[in-house]
């Protein structure tokens, strides 16, 4: 698949994530010969980043900007081989991250528990350091510490010049702490990681596109993230770009629907919790409900549930959204 124009100089980059078309998506800006990479899913989708950057007529040379929404793997578990065929482009990511893109390890190890070496080695290669010194962390003063000392490269201006556009960097908590979103000024497009929720262009009835917020785990905070769909909504975007995927057209709709969900998933977490559900079986109900809503969503839009292959599609993101409410109700009613 080429690279997709969507707006002036913004281009969507498919990733075969999991082996799928539809499911991650990677964005290039260009200006003036000069581009940014905006995510890089896994090492599996190196080649089609460098195949697309070919296809649009630029070389790795000119790429000034590889930018991580944040570093959950598959956003930014590609960076350290990317950079690696990037020679001029300097990665930058929100102050959080910056350390576990320099020593990858503690995200490797946790992968490794999760899904053990078999399947970390299938899913992502094998996850690169990258140069501190070719590491740019962003920090917002206003908002305080942003998790640590920046660095040696470090930018508090929030702003990154590609040519003759300006990209702002939006501190953006909610789905993480280490979460920030790009705002292009020029052609009024945001790209939104995670912080605008997860849309795939598969699940399009009519006028309907299913929209939900990605709760996965451990950083969850549903206030932020309520805080964080109004700052990207009173920006006024042309565009919203998701990762999980693609260009939002009908936002007023899809920020109704990432607000319902919201509601629905604070009052049912601590639904089960109430009940003195815990652990185990905590994640279970949890998971239950979100099926269930799934279910009454799709009826709505088109009169039938969700049939097996969707439900197997949408298996990831409805495990991951069930282990982070899990940990969010117990960290809300455990934490001192």
């Amino acid at each position: 698949m080429n690279p997709i124009n969507l707006a002036a100089g913004v281009y969507l980059v498919e990733t075969h994530y999991l082996g799928q078309e539809g499911i991650a998506s990677c964005y290039v800006i260009e200006d003036n010969g000069q581009l940014a990479i905006v995510e890089t899913n896994t090492n599996h989708a190196v080649p089609f980043l460098l195949g697309a950057i070919a296809d649009l007529g630029f070389a790795p040379e000119q790429v000034k900007y590889v930018i991580l929404t944040h570093i959950h793997l598959d956003h930014a578990g590609g960076a350290g081989l990317l950079m690696k065929r990037l020679p001029n482009a300097q990665l930058v990511v929100h102050a959080r991250g910056r350390k576990h893109m320099i020593d990858p390890e503690k995200l490797i190890e946790g992968v490794k528990a999760v899904y053990g070496e078999e399947k970390y080695r299938e899913l992502y290669g094998e996850i690169l350091p990258i140069d501190k010194n070719r590491v740019l962390a962003v920090s917002w003063p206003a908002n305080g510490d942003a998790g640590g000392a920046p660095g040696p490269s470090a930018t508090t201006a929030n702003t990154l010049a590609l040519g003759n556009r300006t990209l702002e960097l939006i501190d953006s908590p909610g789905h993480a702490k280490h979460h920030m979103f790009i705002f292009d000024h020029y052609t009024r497009s945001v790209f939104s990681g995670d912080a605008f929720g997860i849309s795939y262009p598969r699940f399009t009835y009519g006028h309907f596109r299913l929209a939900f917020p990605s709760t996965s785990p451990v950083q969850f905070d549903p206030v932020e993230a309520l805080n964080t769909y109004r700052k990207i909504m009173e920006l006024e975007p042309s565009h919203v770009l998701l990762t999980h995927y693609g260009s939002i057209e009908d936002l007023a709709g899809a920020h109704d629907q990432l607000k319902e969900w919201i509601d629905f998933s604070v009052t049912f977490s601590a639904k089960r919790y109430g009940e003195g559900r815990r652990e185990k079986e905590l994640y279970t109900l949890l998971y239950k409900d979100i099926g269930e809503r799934f279910d009454r969503v799709f009826r709505a839009a088109r009169g039938s549930g969700p049939t097996a292959e969707e439900k197997e599609f949408l298996f990831l993101d409805a495990d991951l959204n069930a282990q982070g409410l899990a940990h969010y109700i117990t960290r809300a009613n455990t934490s001192s």
